[in-house]
This record gives C-alpha cells, sequence and structure tokens, in this order.
C-alpha cells in the first residue's frame, strides 16, 4: 500500500510538472550527455492499453559524462481513444536489460501529461545505461503489472 501511494504521488508530481513545462521545443542537451550520438530507427508495433494505442519511434544514445554510461532517448506517441482524459509519463516506462530494471532518468526533460480523447501525447524518456546494453525490454508498468512490453535495441554511441 506504502509502495502505490508513493508511486501514485510520484506521478502526480511529474503530470503537474509536465503540464507546467510542456513546451514544443527541441530538446535542450544537460551537462551530462556529450556530442556524441547515435540513433536506432527500427519501427515497433504500436500496442493498445486501456484504449490507448502505444507507439515506440526513434532510440538515440549519447555517451554520458558519467563513466561508462550512456543517456538513452526513446520517442513514444501516445493517442487517447477512451471517452476520458488519461494521464501517461515517462516514469510508467521502464528498461528491463541483463537482469536488471532501469527507471527514467529523474533530471531528463521526460514527457508526462494528461490528454483529452482523440489527442496524442508524444514525448521523450530518458534512461542512463551502462554502455555495455545493446539490447532489452521497454515495458509499460503504471502499478505493479506489466501491460505492454517491446524489444528494443539500444545503439552505440558513436
Amino acid at each position: 500500500m506504502k509502495k502505490w501511494l508513493i508511486a501514485t504521488t510520484v506521478i502526480a508530481t511529474l503530470l503537474v510538472a509536465g503540464a507546467c513545462g510542456n513546451t514544443d521545443t527541441k530538446d535542450k542537451k544537460t551537462t551530462t550527455e556529450s556530442k556524441q550520438t547515435a540513433t536506432n530507427t527500427t519501427d515497433h508495433i504500436t500496442k493498445t492499453v486501456n484504449n490507448i494505442d502505444m507507439k515506440i519511434g526513434t532510440i538515440k544514445t549519447t555517451e554520458s559524462t558519467k563513466k561508462d554510461t550512456n543517456m538513452v532517448s526513446i520517442d513514444i506517441s501516445l493517442l487517447n481513444n477512451d471517452n476520458a482524459p488519461v494521464g501517461v509519463g515517462a516514469i510508467d516506462f521502464k528498461i528491463k536489460a541483463g537482469g536488471k530494471t532501469y527507471t527514467v532518468y529523474p533530471q531528463g526533460n521526460n514527457f508526462g501529461d494528461e490528454f483529452k480523447p482523440n489527442e496524442t501525447l508524444k514525448g521523450k524518456a530518458y534512461y542512463e545505461l551502462p554502455n555495455t546494453i545493446k539490447e532489452g525490454t521497454l515495458v509499460y508498468q503504471p502499478q505493479t503489472k506489466e501491460e505492454a512490453s517491446w524489444q528494443i535495441q539500444i545503439p552505440a554511441a558513436k
């Protein structure tokens, strides 16, 4: 019960923060990223969960200034097919790789917002991963149960 309350509080906070800072400007480089990047544009299957169509787009890898780690950004597009507004954020997505689970990088410009029926929400989820990870599973897990997953390839930073 305590974990659920904490998770709900974190999601609500991200939704409010995302709504306040939701702009369509290009991503800003943070001090933890360098200029070396690689991109993976493999198409992934759209999956529908709770009347929300979820599409995974471009996966981009940037070398981090932290030793042996990369910053990975994943484009995510969501279409609300429900008859009520819904809230979704990057915190609902995790990467499972190498026997570990990685959550979003909290300092990243992660997406999160409530959006109305028939509207699309697009944004990026950022992860700090060991540079040895080349593939994994992106999981949509808003609470304790995995609701959807995609096999993803993590491009090497070049």
